[in-house]
């Protein structure tokens, strides 16, 4: 219990989570495609729009039960899995959210971890100890300190941020948008952008996607950026990049817009100070545009495979290449060209054995 592997445990749970949440994302986005519509009563007549629209709706509405058992389950394993999911199911039912589930997660996890090691019963009884006495415990604990401790100021919380959210107006939303877009940005999917893709997926269980939408874009500002400003410098003739650098571009190019950065690193590696400023204000410009044209969409992954579930397509890729363009234009003037590698003269010869002899 020294080392809580706070970070490790919560990596584990979201690395669950996205399939699950991108699943959900894309049938909203085809029963919205095929005009379907949300429903609460299955005894009628529904299209098969209606009920993809409807499964991918409910699932969203899962968030909090969904990372609370898995949280619970990266710490504790399957000791973890009831006490996880049943805490998860009071946070959706009593409106703690996304923050609730997570909270209750590692609570329940931690505790299910402690009462295994605590608890000593007779070897004849201690088979029935991880079926029904641990889930059992580890829930009602952790169940009751949410409802009546935990959860009234994590509800006022929700509360305030719902607030804040729905009546954040001109200058607020563009400042909002400016800062999700930097942090989502600037350590090319590091654990910045692992915090606020948290701190996002929590808005969206809530109704809100704009901000994971401007995560989602301001991931792509990189690797578009840096392929724009290639050709820029081709066409003004400014020679920064390295024959390297160019030939990683293909492949950045096209990861990039997957949303994928890695496969800029050699580049920016390479110029690490420079285009991470680039990064930023790039980026910056991205989610305040972003949030101010309040670009919705209900995918949480997949760069420009998530234009279906856009609702204005049009400005949410407006918004994406003037802030690749800008990033380019400001990295046509501060990016370097590497030092070019070490020559064949200079590098380690090889052995010479020729006049070595081995005497006898």
């Amino acid at each position: 219990m020294k080392n809580l592997n706070i970070k490790k445990n919560l990596m584990t749970a979201i690395s669950y989570l996205i399939p699950f949440v991108c699943c959900a994302g894309m049938l909203m986005v085809v029963g919205n495609i095929l005009g379907g519509q949300s429903i609460k009563d299955f005894s009628g007549n529904t299209s098969i729009a209606d009920v993809l629209f409807t499964l991918g709706g409910d699932g969203l509405g899962l968030l909090s039960v969904f990372i609370s058992m898995f949280i619970a389950y990266a710490i504790a394993d399957r000791t973890g899995i009831v006490p996880g999911f049943l805490c998860g199911v009071l946070c959706k039912e009593y409106g703690y959210g996304f923050l609730g589930g997570l909270l209750a997660g590692f609570l329940a996890g931690y505790l299910a971890v402690y009462l295994k090691t605590a608890i000593k019963l007779p070897a004849w009884f201690e088979g029935i100890k991880p079926m029904l006495i641990l889930p059992f415990l580890t829930t009602l604990i952790i169940g009751l300190i949410m409802r009546y401790i935990i959860g009234i100021p994590i509800h006022a919380l929700q509360e305030f941020i719902n607030y804040a959210l729905t009546t954040l107006q001109g200058g607020s939303v563009l400042i909002l948008g400016l800062v999700v877009g930097i942090l989502s940005a600037v350590d090319y999917g590091g654990p910045i952008n692992k915090v606020v893709f948290v701190f996002c997926l929590g808005l969206m269980s809530e109704g809100y996607t704009t901000p994971m939408n401007a995560l989602i874009s301001a991931s792509m500002i990189a690797p578009l950026g840096l392929t724009i400003c290639y050709f820029l410098s081709r066409a003004v003739k400014r020679d920064i990049f390295s024959g390297d650098e160019a030939n990683a571009l293909k492949s950045a190019f096209i990861m990039g817009c997957c949303q994928i950065t890695e496969g800029s690193y050699p580049i920016i590696l390479n110029d690490l100070a420079r285009i991470t400023i680039c990064t930023a204000i790039g980026a910056a410009v991205n989610g305040a545009l972003v949030f101010y044209w309040e670009c919705t969409n209900p995918i949480v992954w997949g760069g420009f495979f998530t234009i279906p579930g856009q609702n204005q397509p049009g400005l949410w890729t407006a918004a994406l290449l003037i802030g690749s363009f800008i990033f380019a234009v400001c990295c046509l003037f501060l990016k370097r060209k590497p030092a070019a590698k070490t020559t064949e003269t200079e590098e380690e010869q090889d052995l010479d054995l020729s006049n070595v002899k081995i005497s006898g």
